[in-house]
């Protein structure tokens, strides 16, 4: 595969395994559950993407710019070339799969509740954006459609007409 330029484009799911990425701008692409694994991202820009789920076990990671990128649930075990300083720019959770000689971030501790509350507060959309990317699909669109939900329970109950 060439380079590829442009975005945000979707490819959840999408199985690019040994897949030559270099140089590609995917800036805000959803690569959620994508199969990822012995593709070349060198210097390729994944900011503000959606990697969650993804499985990126032997992929070459020279440089690639993580910076706001969703990493929770990722496989990154074996990742060759991965630094600690691309880990701290991405956001990613307890179920991201780490390298033994890497550890996870301390901002990665966020929980989706203070995510969603930082969203209540932004007035920016390109903070929103950001922010957005963070957080899972269930928080983000309890947001979009009248606020977060902790529970079942906070939903009123029916009347009885």
């Amino acid at each position: 595969m060439g380079p590829i330029n442009g975005g945000p484009v979707d490819l959840a799911l999408a199985r690019l395994r040994r897949a030559s990425l270099r140089f590609a701008t995917l800036t805000g692409a959803n690569f959620e559950a994508a199969d990822l694994s012995g593709a070349d991202l060198t210097d390729a820009r994944l900011d503000g993407t959606n990697l969650s789920n993804a499985d990126l076990s032997e992929a070459v990671l020279d440089r690639t710019d993580f910076a706001g990128a969703n990493l929770s649930g990722a496989s990154l075990l074996k990742a060759r070339n991965l630094t600690q300083a691309q880990l701290a720019e991405g956001v990613g959770d307890e179920s991201t799969l780490l390298p033994p000689h890497l550890e996870r971030p301390q901002s990665w501790t966020s929980s989706k509740v203070e995510l969603v509350e930082q969203l209540a507060k932004t007035r920016d959309p390109r903070d929103l954006a950001s922010l957005a990317a963070r957080s899972d699909k269930a928080a983000t669109v309890s947001w979009l459609v009248g606020g977060p939900l902790t529970t079942a329970q906070s939903w009123p109950a029916p009347s009885s007409r």
